[in-house]
């Protein structure tokens, strides 16, 4: 790693014993870092970094002097990624993509007074003890896959797809790989999968792929879930791995400038409850 970059192994020690560290932090070799050095770091050690990213599945930049919204797309703009899309501000992110990022990167610009953590938790975590405790609703997720679905009432669907005519709002849904089932009192209800909810990573372990932490059916308009076979998923199993996976998170406290860079593949990540105010940007990126 250039001498701009310099790994602290020490810095986070949750979960115990985590080799490599979970997320890798990164800091500035020197006293004055220039976000220019940062860029020109990050081209050079890009194949070093994406090792980082296969390993520990998260790094966090701190310390460097990313201000804005513009010296984000600096160092976004440093990977050299294809975006898929940019998000701003304190309100919840609403995914329409039809196929999922790469890599998430984050941007602290304003740091909550209180709350507001990023839970960050690998995924091969996740799996594995999920496997151990529930084998059956594992192997039913791998074989099966996920549907995730929810409802619009009539003047959401019209705007989400920007026309009130059914039909032009069933082609754009299926250029987002979705399918609409037009309900008699006016809603619509929005079907994306089968998508797979297991998947394999590089170094032959297998991840927990899914958004099952983002679904809560008792709250309006959220994603439900259910196999790709339309059968329902089990309750207990369902509400085990939300608990497995709020009791194995890491909580990442935010400061002013921090950059976090996660492998979307390996690790999943919610959002904690905060006071205002708070301001996270999010880029979105395909690696190929």
């Amino acid at each position: 790693m250039a001498d701009l970059l310099a790994a602290v192994a020490e810095f986070v020690t949750d979960p115990p014993h985590s080799n490599p560290p979970f997320p890798q932090v990164l800091v500035p070799g020197s006293d004055h870092p220039s976000l220019e050095a940062l860029a020109a770091a990050i081209r050079k050690n890009k194949p070093g970094l994406e090792s980082l990213l296969d390993s520990s599945g998260a790094i966090l930049f701190r310390g460097f002097p990313v201000k804005n919204a513009e010296d984000f797309a600096t160092v976004v703009e440093a990977f050299g990624y294809k975006s898929m899309g940019y998000e701003a501000g304190a309100a919840a992110r609403t995914y329409i993509l039809p196929d999922y990022p790469d890599v998430v990167m984050f941007f602290c610009e304003i740091a909550p007074p209180e709350g507001g953590e990023t839970g960050i938790v690998q995924g091969r975590t996740v799996y594995d003890g999920m496997a151990r405790e529930y084998p059956e609703f594992v192997r039913n997720l791998e074989e099966k896959g996920l549907v995730y679905y929810n409802f619009l009432a009539e003047d959401e669907w019209k705007e989400k797809f920007g026309t009130d005519d059914r039909s032009q709002a069933e082609l754009k849904a299926s250029k987002l790989s979705k399918k609409l089932q037009w309900l008699d009192d006016g809603r619509v209800k929005v079907y994306h999968g089968p998508r797979p909810a297991i998947k394999q990573l590089k170094e032959n372990s297998k991840t927990w792929f899914n958004n099952i932490g983002s679904s809560d059916p008792t709250i309006p308009n959220l994603r439900h879930l259910e196999y790709g076979d339309g059968t329902p998923l089990p309750p207990d199993a369902l509400k085990a791995s939300l608990a497995f996976m709020n009791d194995h998170q890491v909580p990442h406290k935010w400061k002013p400038g921090d950059v976090m860079v996660v492998n979307n593949h390996a690790v999943l990540h919610s959002r904690h409850p905060s006071k205002p105010p708070r301001r996270l940007l999010v880029s979105m990126l395909k690696t190929s």
